[in-house]
């Protein structure tokens, strides 16, 4: 779980509260996307001389990772790093699943309302398992930096409800600027990212972060197409795209589960009180 310092009231160069959120936000935008863009100029650079493609995502999270190491320096955060990784067993599983479950949840109830047709395929097991690796890597590199930087240091200064919501505004803010712009899009990654945020609370952490992240990417990239051929039919419940990143019903899916984060939260803050 991801603890506020007892003694620090701020990192070193956040001691401004009236700039500190955009100095965090700006900060872990900035790694996130120029890790992304340097890591796919370079792996291309390597193909173009001959060498393998499959370089990007490991300069990815090289480059995340030190980010948030130069991070860490400047904001003065000495503070063990181990809490805010989490568990990876327990983070790995428990965030897949929810990753996995909520655009699919999405996705069933697309079909129900006439938004999507689902129609069988061959599945191709080796297209499905492959990508996991570097799904799992490139989501990493994100999580790192949105979770080990926004995250925790909005925690730091102001508490942990403030801390998701940085860092799901961050979130939010990255996905769009690669390329994920429609109204829908940026609602569910507004709302997405704030369940990831929930995730790396748990015991999980970054590790659940991550996972419910490479999950959610998982269903939609490999296991649309590939394990499974969905149409989207034309209406206001399919929204944009060929999955349910830009529908409506990903957004129903993603405010239930919010719904019942807060409720959970509530009732537990009131058996506390008792």
């Amino acid at each position: 779980m991801i603890t506020p310092s007892p003694k620090a009231s701020g990192p070193k160069i956040l001691t401004i509260p009236a700039i500190a959120w955009i100095m965090v936000m700006v900060y872990a935008w900035l790694a996130a996307y120029g890790a992304g863009e340097i890591s796919h100029h370079l792996s291309f650079l390597i193909g173009e001389s001959g060498g393998p493609d499959y370089f990007r995502e490991p300069i990815n999270l090289g480059l995340a990772l030190l980010a948030l190491w130069l991070w860490r320096g400047l904001s003065g955060d000495g503070a063990p790093l181990a809490p805010t990784l989490g568990s990876p067993t327990w983070g790995l599983g428990g965030g897949w699943i929810v990753g996995c479950v909520l655009p699919g949840l999405a996705l069933v109830l697309m079909a129900a309302l006439g938004a999507g047709i689902f129609s069988p395929t061959r599945v191709q097991l080796l297209a499905l398992i492959l990508p996991i690796p570097f799904i799992l890597i490139h989501a990493l590199a994100e999580e790192v930096i949105i979770r080990g930087i926004a995250q925790r240091s909005a925690q730091r200064l102001y508490g942990p409800m403030a801390g998701i919501g940085l860092a799901a505004l961050t979130f939010c803010i990255l996905q769009a600027t690669q390329g994920y712009a429609s109204v829908w899009h940026i609602v569910n990654s507004a709302l997405f990212g704030a369940v990831l945020g929930f995730l790396a609370l748990g015991r999980g952490g970054i590790w659940a972060a991550a996972a419910g992240h490479a999950g959610w990417t998982w269903l939609e990239t490999s296991w649309i197409g590939d394990g499974v051929t969905f149409t989207k039919m034309p209406g206001f419940w399919a929204g944009f795209g060929p999955d349910s990143y830009g529908a409506p019903t990903f957004t129903v899916v993603l405010m239930f589960t919010l719904g019942l984060i807060g409720a959970g939260r509530a009732l537990q803050a009131r058996k506390d009180r008792q």
